[in-house]
């Protein structure tokens, strides 16, 4: 049964890693909400060791590279002037492959330096929310870096968008 959900949850994040999606301000500010929200999860905890810092601070900036390389296969579309983003299969194979690099991140910080790690259990989650800001603003770092055009013109939307709501 296990197998079946586990295969379920793979199948829907695949496929919405490959969906179209428009680009917003919003798909660059939720990953930096969500990085502040672990800061604020860590702060909460009694013990944060230094493999704890170790592993959060690697597995971001290793999280933040694979996002820089699915940006980089993004493909995306102007159409009705609006920016469109959709992912690619070497998107979605750099994320796979990231998950056992998170994994090998931990038995180096155990086996090789012998640090204790404390954020296990119920306190794991917030590696992994380090881990999800670091792929997601990596990947819309790429997607700016690319196309500095799309971003002056998302950023125009947003505030045209704005000011139709403030007069509303």
């Amino acid at each position: 049964m296990d197998l079946i959900i586990g295969g379920l949850i793979l199948f829907f994040i695949i496929r919405r890693q490959l969906k179209e999606r428009e680009m917003t301000a919003k798909l660059y500010v939720m990953p930096v909400i969500l990085l502040l929200y672990s800061f604020y999860g860590v702060s909460k905890l009694l013990t944060v060791g230094a493999g704890d810092w170790m592993i959060l601070i690697m597995s971001f900036f290793i999280a933040f590279a694979a996002g820089m390389i699915q940006g980089r296969f993004a493909s995306f579309i102007y159409r009705d002037g609006r920016w469109y983003v959709s992912g690619s299969p070497a998107s979605v194979a750099t994320w796979m492959l990231s998950i056992p690099i998170k994994y090998g991140l931990t038995f180096i910080v155990l086996y090789v330096f012998h640090l204790n790690l404390h954020l296990q259990g119920l306190s794991s989650y917030v590696t992994y929310l380090f881990s999800i800001s670091g792929i997601l603003l990596g990947r819309y770092t790429m997607l700016m870096l690319r196309h500095p055009v799309m971003a002056k013109d998302v950023l125009q939307n947003e505030q045209h968008a704005r000011r139709v709501r403030e007069t509303s």
